[in-house]
């Protein structure tokens, strides 16, 4: 009798706890962000041209076309929608913290320094999965 209690009482922990909690994390992951993208080879530069877009003396646009080293440059720093299991470890948390027009701090990576803008979310749906949607 009391194998059979501790089992129920597993399985309701499991069932009370876990899948809530398992579900909530998976529906989280099926928000997908579009991020436009500026990459420099220093920490100085890409703080600059941070500071630059913050006081608006020129759009993120323009400035990944002029400053990035990231071949999204030709795009004006577009990447397209991620999802967050498809990002780096460098962006994951910060891209799906930011709101839509939000500018993220100076983010280093192997590659340099980074600065992302989140430019639209949308709900993750297997219809947008196979199109390309800038």
């Amino acid at each position: 009798m009391k194998l059979i209690l501790n089992i129920f009482c597993w399985i309701l922990v499991v069932f009370c706890f876990y899948f809530p909690f398992s579900y909530y994390d998976s529906e989280m992951n099926k928000k997908e962000v579009k991020i436009s993208h500026i990459l420099v080879d220093s920490e100085q530069k890409a703080q600059e041209i941070r500071q630059n877009i913050i006081d608006k003396k020129i759009t993120f646009e323009h400035a990944a076309f002029m400053y990035s080293i990231d071949p999204s440059a030709k795009d004006k720093g577009n990447i397209g929608y991620v999802m967050k299991d498809l990002l780096r470890d460098e962006f994951k948390e910060i891209a799906f913290k930011l709101n839509k027009g939000q500018v993220s701090e100076v983010i280093k990576s192997d590659d340099g320094w980074h600065i992302i803008k989140i430019t639209n979310i949308r709900k993750f749906s297997d219809k947008n999965s196979f199109s390309f949607n800038p």
